[in-house]
Formats: C-alpha cells, sequence, structure tokens
C-alpha cells in the first residue's frame, strides 16, 4: 500500500513531467478502431494508472468518450469501469475491450458478403427497409445527408449486420459500419468534418461505395493481428450520466477522464449520422442531447453553492451575453456534480485527473481549469498541480476551422489543454 504522501509526491512528479506525447503512436491495440473528437492520447492515461495503481485495481472514468482510459486499464490488468450518456461512445468502448478473434471476424465477414450477394439480387427488400424504418424527420435527415444510392448501399449493410448472431461479431460490425459514416476527411455521407464534429454539407463530394469501404476495412482489420484486443484486465461499460454514478462509495483507486469542452464540442452532432441506421430517431437523439453536461440549455441553470470566483466569472459573462453565461453557468453547475460524485466513489487517498480546455464564449476568455480547480477545493479535494499539454490538433481531432462561418473561437484558442491533478485527503 502506497501512503498518500508517497503518491501525492509522485502525481505531482508525473504532472510536471512533459505531457505533450507528441509524435507517437496512438492507434495501437483497439485504439484507432474508429474516429472520435478531441480523445487523449493513450500514453496520457497510461502513465497515470501505471504509477498510481497496482493491478486488480478500479480505474474509473465517469465520462468514457472512446473509452482510452478503459482500454488502458484493461491492457495493465487493472479493472477499467467506463460511464457515458452517449450511446455511440458506449458501443465503441465496449467493442474496444471485448477481445476478439481475427478468425471470428473473417467468418463472418464471408457471412456477411455471401447475403449481400443475395440482398443485392432482391433490392425490393432494401428499397421497402429504407421506405418502412425510418420516421418522416429521419427520413428527411437522411435524404439531405446521403444520396438515394447510398442510402441503398447503407441499408443493405445494416440488414446484413443485424442478421449476425454472435452478439461480439455483430457489434464489431456495427462499429465498422459506423466507422466508415463518420470519418476525418471522407466518408459514405455528403457531409465533411463528421470526425470533428462539425458537419458541412459539400454538393460536390462524390462518397465512396459504401458496400466495398465496409468489406476493404473489415478486410484490413483481418490483417492487422495488433489490433485485435488481448486478454488483459476486466472492464465494465454502461450508459450512464457522470452526475449521478451508480457506483458505491469509497470503492475507485483512480479516476481519468475528461469532461465536455463547455460550449466547444457538440459529439451527437456527428454521432446521429450513424446512429440514426440503427434504430435511433433524430427526435430521441435531440432529447438525450438535451441531457448532456455542456449542452447549451440554460433554462434550468441555478447557481446551487458554486465558489464565489465561479459565480464572479458567470456574471461576468451574463454582463456581456446573458445566454452565454447561463450556459456557463450550466456548465459549472454540471460539473460541480461530476466533480461531487467522483469524490464520493474515490476512495481515500486516491487521486484524480481531469483533462479539460479553456473556452472562449463571446469574446471572453473562460479559464475553464480555474473553475474546475475552485469547485474541487470547495467539495475537499486537494490540488496536488495543474499541469498544461501543447496539443497535436490533428491527434486529438479538434474542430476544424470552416473559413465560411463566424465559428473561429474554437481553433484560435484550443492550443493547450490542462491536466487538473487532485487527491482525495
Amino acid at each position: 500500500m502506497i501512503s498518500i504522501n508517497t503518491k501525492e509526491n509522485k502525481f505531482r512528479e508525473l504532472l510536471s513531467e512533459n505531457l505533450d506525447f507528441k509524435g507517437i503512436n496512438s492507434v495501437y491495440s483497439s485504439h484507432g478502431l474508429h474516429a472520435f473528437a478531441a480523445k487523449f492520447p493513450p500514453q496520457l492515461p497510461r502513465m497515470f494508472i501505471e504509477n498510481l495503481t497496482q493491478e486488480g485495481d478500479i480505474v474509473l472514468d465517469p465520462m468514457v468518450g472512446s473509452g482510452t482510459t478503459v482500454v488502458e486499464s484493461c491492457l495493465l490488468n487493472r479493472q477499467g469501469i467506463g460511464i457515458d450518456l452517449d450511446p455511440l461512445a458506449v458501443h465503441l468502448s465496449k467493442v474496444k475491450v471485448t477481445p476478439i478473434n481475427p478468425e471470428d471476424i473473417s467468418i463472418a465477414l464471408n457471412e456477411i458478403t455471401n447475403s449481400l450477394k443475395y440482398l443485392y439480387l432482391g433490392t425490393n427488400t432494401v428499397r421497402n427497409e429504407l421506405n418502412k424504418r425510418f420516421d418522416s424527420e429521419t427520413r428527411d435527415f437522411i435524404d439531405y445527408w446521403f444520396l438515394p444510392k447510398t442510402q441503398e448501399e447503407l441499408m443493405t449493410l445494416v440488414l446484413v449486420v443485424e442478421n449476425l448472431t454472435d452478439e461480439t461479431t455483430k457489434n464489431f460490425f456495427k462499429l465498422l459500419f459506423s466507422s466508415i459514416i463518420i470519418t476525418k476527411s471522407g466518408g459514405v455521407s455528403l457531409a465533411r468534418d463528421l470526425a470533428h464534429t462539425r458537419p458541412h454539407k459539400d454538393k460536390f463530394k462524390k462518397p465512396v461505395n459504401s458496400v466495398d469501404t465496409f468489406i476493404n476495412k473489415a478486410q484490413k482489420f483481418i490483417c492487422n493481428k495488433n489490433m485485435f484486443f488481448p486478454n488483459g484486465g476486466t472492464s465494465f461499460l454502461m450508459r450512464g450520466d457522470a452526475r449521478c454514478i451508480p457506483i458505491s462509495p469509497n470503492t475507485v483507486d483512480l479516476i481519468v477522464t475528461s469532461p465536455p469542452y463547455s460550449n466547444a464540442i457538440d459529439y451527437m452532432r456527428a454521432h446521429k449520422f450513424s446512429l440514426i441506421w440503427f434504430g435511433k430517431a433524430l427526435s430521441e437523439l435531440r432529447e438525450l442531447r438535451s441531457k448532456y453536461i455542456g449542452a447549451e440549455r440554460a433554462s434550468d441553470f441555478k447557481n446551487d453553492g458554486l465558489p464565489p470566483s465561479v459565480v464572479e466569472l458567470i456574471d461576468k459573462l451574463i454582463n456581456i451575453n446573458r445566454i452565454k453565461g447561463k450556459i456557463l453557468g450550466k456548465y459549472f453547475a454540471d460539473m460541480k456534480l461530476v466533480v461531487g460524485e467522483m469524490y464520493r466513489v474515490l476512495k481515500t487517498g486516491a487521486c484524480s485527473v481531469i483533462v479539460v480546455g479553456n473556452s472562449k464564449m463571446a469574446g471572453m476568455d473562460v479559464k475553464t481549469h480555474d473553475g474546475i480547480c475552485s469547485i474541487a477545493k470547495d467539495i475537499g479535494f486537494k490540488i496536488v498541480k495543474v499541469g498544461i499539454r501543447n496539443l497535436d490538433r490533428d491527434k486529438r481531432m479538434l474542430p476544424a476551422y470552416l473559413r465560411k462561418s463566424n465559428d473561429k473561437g474554437i481553433t484560435n484558442r484550443i492550443h493547450e489543454e490542462y491536466i487538473i491533478g487532485l487527491i482525495k485527503e
């Protein structure tokens, strides 16, 4: 058992190291399965997991995103727990930590290609399914973003994947399907920048053949034996809310997480492009999005005991732009609940790592890390140190600058992140 003082000193040393991880390989194991905006490099959680926990310890990411923390926990023989409201994030994370045999993928791919031959002969089956599967709003969305030919290709793939009987391989191919839609540059829709969560329609874009892309990508994964997740630690992934973590008090040995960037990255804006194909209506996803931390719905914001410095920051922004100020207030109110839950589930002497960037709202710099530090100190955490990480924008996959929009802020402001180190005394 490491003493609290020893662990705190080690934690401070880690936070003082170079945290940029520039030029390193970040797509080993299952990390490169699917694009995901603003994910941190796996080396970041790995260094804290290796140095601040022991094999068998519980490592939690209550806003799991692409599952990087949980994957690294399993690779290091820890028990990884991941929670997220976003259905694609949870599905992605589950697939990334589920051991799978390349031979099973190969057998399932053969089954898929045989089914595709049958469905291509019976095109009416695909068209009938397209006509009946979606409500009118979702149907309009599909017609706007996907060419008719692409729609038939994608619907064909959905039908053959849904027909797979083994859940592990079915989940893998569902994720593979999503990955050909949500990409950094290409993809099979008429959208660009989906992986950056900034979709915009390109009427001149010529999408690639969805079926060919799907099969080719599957074949590459089969050939890449190092990608498939090895046996290691255990994992548990669940849909849930970081503001109400379903874990008993004093049970977690380490938390490594990255909350949403306030007023910056809207994950659902991109994720809905794939989620609708597997039964999620736009109205359902819109309602879910309104519950996300950092969602731009501030009508229910109440200043429930936020620290004076945070209240002062919110009031300053409200005086500039009332709506933006209330959005920021809602973000910090949400984060107070999250940090409170993190404190509750951590063991005494355990550490928490929160990776966060700043925001610029209505022209005002919002020092998000200062606000979270004030909240954490109020709750009872000790602030060990705040490290700084210079960003490799391409690898962090932050939203791109759109020349024809007014959304220049995120491009101009997000050049570094703050690694907040907390310890529960």
